[in-house]
């Protein structure tokens, strides 16, 4: 029978929600790669593929080191700028008498600048958040989380 007057102490383990948190935001990583050069919502998708990497550091990061926050913290930095100065996409603005007109044109050097740098943090972040048990258990290991 429940004691209802005295009431049950409970352990919370945010466990499975942080695991299904690691598995949606993955599959959005996965999503953006798919196609970068599509446009979601307005931006193109390597903008959101970045946010996605940057949501998957930020479920790892209070476990991780000074030195490990500082390499992904550098390479986010990085690929932010990346997008803000070398964009794969220049917008061209066309001011005409019928009317102004914005297009873009693509710049391979830098796409494949941004898309390896972007590789290099989501693989540094999968191996961060692997080393705290953030992920499948490896055999003779204590296990996710």
């Amino acid at each position: 029978m429940v004691d209802y007057v005295n009431g049950k102490e409970s352990e919370w383990n945010e466990a499975s929600f942080k695991a299904k948190r690691l598995n949606e935001i993955q599959e959005l990583i996965n999503y953006f790669k798919m196609n970068p050069m599509g446009v979601t919502n307005g931006r193109f998708n390597y903008y959101w593929l970045l946010k996605s990497i940057e949501s998957l550091y930020g479920e790892g990061q209070s476990k991780y080191k000074q030195t490990e926050k500082n390499d992904c913290y550098d390479l986010m930095e990085m690929a932010n700028k990346m997008i803000k100065f070398m964009s794969p996409h220049i917008q061209i603005k066309i001011n005409s008498i019928s009317g102004n007109k914005v297009s873009f044109t693509f710049n391979q050097k830098n796409y494949d600048a941004l898309t390896d740098i972007l590789y290099e943090l989501e693989m540094l972040v999968k191996d961060y958040n692997d080393a705290h048990g953030l992920t499948t258990k490896n055999k003779g290991t204590s296990g996710l989380f």
